[in-house]
């Protein structure tokens, strides 16, 4: 088996992920009544809308693995304030080609005051006030639209 501090090789990843699920997380970002989301640049639903979000890592806590994700997506520290729910993505095809079954826990976060800077993965960043009717990841845009006046309260 691969040094867990190393990125699992292309066969380790497939192996390992066409068999288990993968743990991720999801922050949703809210500033103004608008939620951030980020437009895909990459596979899996490249070009469609979606929250800022990664794979927690071998021995990494939430707090390390919030802050490497959005530290490398977006430019800026979080903060998680609140844990919101999970989403179920069983039959997702990722970046390798792999079909993976993914569950990402959602977390209410804020950022530290600076500018967003998009990455390789996402360039284009936006504050929506109401989602993208278009092009929107679909397990998230479902999550959110059923959460969505819950998050306005909080």
């Amino acid at each position: 088996m691969a040094d867990p501090e190393k990125r699992l090789t292309d066969e380790e990843y497939k192996f390992i992920y066409e068999r288990v699920p993968r743990l991720c997380l999801d922050f949703i970002i809210v500033k103004d009544d608008k939620v951030l989301l980020s437009k895909r640049d990459i596979a899996p639903y490249k070009g469609y809308w979606h929250l800022p979000g990664g794979m927690v890592r071998y021995k990494e806590s939430f707090d390390e693995a919030a802050e490497r994700i959005l530290k490398s997506e977006l430019g800026l520290k979080p903060k998680m304030k609140k844990l919101i729910g999970y989403m179920q993505m069983p039959d997702e095809i990722n970046e390798n080609n792999t079909l993976v079954h993914s569950v990402s826990i959602a977390f209410l976060t804020t950022l530290e005051e600076g500018d967003i800077k998009g990455s390789e993965q996402a360039h284009e960043i936006e504050y929506f006030a109401l989602l993208p009717e278009e092009n929107l990841h679909p397990i998230q845009g479902k999550f959110l639209k059923e959460y969505w006046g819950r998050l306005m309260e909080m």
